[in-house]
């Protein structure tokens, strides 16, 4: 790789895959997908000589799961290129750009299939880079934006976005609802992110007299809806 390819591309390692990021003039198509090369020893396994990537994991609502791919599906080719290993396949999504459409061909079950896939933007919530926390002393806890190293520090999922809940104050108004490690992932039914969009829905139901707002938590035991008290 050149050094003016480094200047523009930003490589960060999640759970043994690479994610791409690239600045917004410059970036190229977002896919959606957490994949991984295939292993001698998961060839072995599987009893066959393969080779291509594997999906690992799709994103609800990103330009992979539209199209219609699965957790196991075998990408073995990527518009026109031949897809062996995992340095092709990122190759060949740093060549593309956000409204891009591409024919994947892949192998499910055994089948040999072809998706089609229009490229995305990669979401803000995604281009988290900058570590940003706030603490809401008087409901007791502290939330921070989900960075590389926030999500290898709290071990959050690859596809969870939102603000990972680092302090709970067991004196607290939050004690009851929140656990250190937990994700906000909505606020009165808005997705959040940034700790500031969080404290905006805090204080418009502050202002509106409301007792609390209404948050999406994802956590170990899955996803729930809980009132968060403000007052």
């Amino acid at each position: 790789m050149t050094k003016i390819w480094r200047r523009f591309l930003w490589l960060a390692v999640y759970s043994g895959a690479l994610i791409l990021a690239a600045p917004s003039w410059a970036q190229s198509g977002f896919v959606g997908m957490e994949v991984q090369g295939i292993s001698k020893e998961a060839a072995a396994v599987l009893g066959r000589e393969m080779a291509g990537v594997l999906v690992k994991d799709v994103a609800i609502g990103e330009p992979g799961a539209i199209a219609g791919f699965r957790r196991g599906d075998l990408i073995i080719k990527f518009g026109a290129k031949r897809i062996s290993r995992f340095e092709d396949l990122l190759k060949a999504v740093a060549k593309t750009k956000p409204g891009d459409s591409v024919s994947v061909g892949i192998i499910r079950d055994g089948e040999n299939r072809t998706l089609s896939m229009r490229l995305g933007v990669r979401p803000p919530a995604w281009q988290i880079k900058e570590g940003l926390f706030k603490n809401f002393p008087k409901i007791g806890f502290t939330v921070s934006a989900i960075t590389a190293k926030v999500r290898r520090k709290f071990l959050i999922p690859w596809g969870s976005v939102g603000l990972v809940v680092t302090l709970v104050d067991k004196a607290g108004l939050a004690a009851s609802g929140l656990s250190p490690g937990e994700i906000i992932v909505q606020a009165n039914l808005k997705d959040v992110w940034l700790p500031n969009q969080l404290s905006r829905q805090i204080e418009l139901a502050r202002d509106k007299g409301q007792p609390g707002v209404l948050i999406l938590i994802e956590s170990a035991g899955g996803f729930r809806y809980s009132v968060l008290p403000v007052k």
